[in-house]
């Protein structure tokens, strides 16, 4: 038998698998240095986290950087219930927002958080190049954060950074690319995201702005990814009306007004629906690549070690909570939105990343070129 040590309510419980299935290979490959007696290895994983406990008890507070909104304030601030003797100082603000006044701050020599939760964006093109990232992999010391089988396409596809050390994406969203209105767009009259260029649907396309970063230059990226620029350049030509009040595009499509939307916020989408409105607008082709299957989308879930930390233990045990099952359970349920973690299946099921499909994730470092090129194009197209 091989013991795995796993956490549980901020605790570490031993997990014992057979020797020679995948658990117990993923374990050994995984966890504690080669050459350590199984039994040791556990042994010594518990006493390491019992070490940063105590450590990270001592520091008492960790200050965090995170997205500006209330549901991803409480799935953060969650680990204040498992070790309520560290406090959270949360500091809301988007990455266009953070970006500028931590570059200032340390420029100044001040050096005030601990960990970083946001958009890749900031961070890859801001906060990396200016060196205020630690390395995120060496703190990982649950076994059960780097098991490889329970993340969407592995462990390491979770890394957003070209040298997969510093941006770790945990949230995975498969969502829809277009939003059709039925009660205006039969399914017989559009049924794929590749005729969007027929001249029927010249002045019927809303679309989430493309020109800037954002969702709707990430859309853009992806098709010129996936389909080409050909394809973007005569979608774009359609008489496009760009909009940036996302509650606006979900009015204008609910009413018929512009029946089809390119990255609808679909948060918005849920609000009408409650009130029994807009309740045939519905996603095109969803289950094809060019429709959304294949794109999976972070979004703000993206953690970062803020390097010169005044709170280190507290930030890496913090790091690993939040990797954890426990602690993407958490955000998962404050936020709505999915886990790449697929033993969390706390979140919507019809946005779930899937066992077995190989995602395309544009918001990575390697592949932003394309969204960059999109809103060139979008801004060449778009006056």
């Amino acid at each position: 038998m091989i013991e795995e040590t796993v956490m549980d309510g901020g605790k570490m419980k031993n997990r014992c698998f057979k020797a020679g299935s995948v658990a117990a290979l993923l374990f050994v490959s995984l966890s504690w240095p080669a050459g350590v007696a199984l039994g040791q290895s556990a042994a010594k994983g518990k006493a390491e986290w019992d070490q940063l406990v105590t450590a990270a008890k001592a520091e008492g507070k960790i200050i965090l950087a995170g997205p500006p909104a209330q549901q991803y304030r409480e799935g953060l601030t969650a680990f204040q219930k498992v070790f309520p003797e560290i406090k959270i100082e949360y500091s809301g603000a988007s990455g266009r927002d953070f970006g500028p006044r931590i570059l200032k701050e340390r420029q100044a020599g001040q050096f005030l958080w601990d960990v970083y939760t946001g958009g890749p964006e900031t961070a890859n093109f801001q906060l990396k190049p200016a060196g205020a990232f630690d390395p995120l992999a060496p703190t990982l010391i649950l076994p059960e954060v780097l098991d490889d089988s329970v993340w969407a396409g592995g462990f390491s596809d979770g890394w957003m950074d070209k040298e997969k050390r510093f941006i770790y994406a945990f949230s995975g969203r498969s969502s829809p690319q277009v939003h059709v209105n039925r009660d205006v767009v039969s399914e017989q009259e559009l049924k794929r995201v590749e005729d969007l260029v027929e001249p029927k649907w010249r002045g019927k396309i809303s679309w989430n702005e493309p020109r800037a970063t954002g969702s709707g230059s990430a859309t853009a990226g992806f098709w010129l990814y996936l389909l080409g620029e050909d394809f973007l350049r005569k979608l774009l030509s359609q008489d496009i009306i760009a909009i940036r009040d996302l509650r606006q595009q979900v009015d204008w499509i609910v009413r018929g007004k512009y029946p089809l939307a390119v990255s609808l916020d679909d948060r918005f989408l849920a609000e009408f629906s409650e009130k029994g409105v807009g309740r045939n607008v519905k996603p095109l082709a969803p289950e094809t690549p060019a429709g959304g299957i294949t794109r999976i989308s972070p979004g703000f879930g993206n953690a970062m070690l803020i390097n010169r930390a005044p709170h280190p233990n507290a930030a890496k045990l913090f790091i690993n909570w939040l990797l954890s099952r426990e602690g993407q359970i958490a955000y998962v349920k404050a936020t709505d939105i999915n886990s790449r973690r697929l033993d969390v299946r706390e979140g919507p099921p019809e946005t779930a990343p899937r066992r077995g499909v190989k995602y395309i994730n544009v918001n990575k470092e390697e592949l932003a070129p394309n969204i960059e090129k999109a809103v060139k194009i979008a801004n060449e197209i778009l006056k």
